[in-house]
């Protein structure tokens, strides 16, 4: 399979978003001092193979604007969270509205990526299936 200008996205993704992503987490959760132990081994591994694939199939994504629009607004957010845990603000209201809208918004990225792989990705592969069924069925 050769690389075309439609993987460098993947790439990007592949490379740059499970290091961006496991900052965020570290540093949201405060696991700083877990340095030597399994958890952020593990964490890293994960988030790795998790941006792997996304940058993987990223080739079938065609419409990139509600991902990206999703994604923008959830680094917004984990920086408003961070924020506020600087400032000694985490317990307020402010704070739950963005950890709480962080979560949809990741679950609107993910919608949004998974709806493109089923629509671009896998959709095809099962039409072209059944119609090879259906002309090996006719004769």
């Amino acid at each position: 399979m050769r690389f075309k200008r439609a993987d460098l996205p993947g790439l990007l993704i592949a490379t740059l978003a499970p290091v961006g992503l496991f900052m965020i987490l570290v540093a949201s959760y405060d696991l700083w001092r877990h340095h030597g132990t399994p958890l952020l081994g593990f964490l890293s591994v994960n988030i790795a193979v998790g941006g792997g694939i996304i940058g993987a199939f990223s080739r079938f994504i065609r419409n990139w604007e509600l991902a990206l629009g999703s994604l923008v607004a959830l680094l917004a957010m984990a920086g408003g969270v961070l924020i506020l845990q600087w400032t000694g603000n985490d317990g307020t209201a402010f704070a739950t509205a963005l950890k709480f809208g962080g979560l949809l918004a990741f679950g609107l990225l993910n919608v949004a990526i998974i709806q493109q792989l089923l629509v671009n990705g896998l959709n095809p592969i099962l039409v072209r299936r059944e119609a090879r069924a259906a002309r090996e069925a006719q004769g």
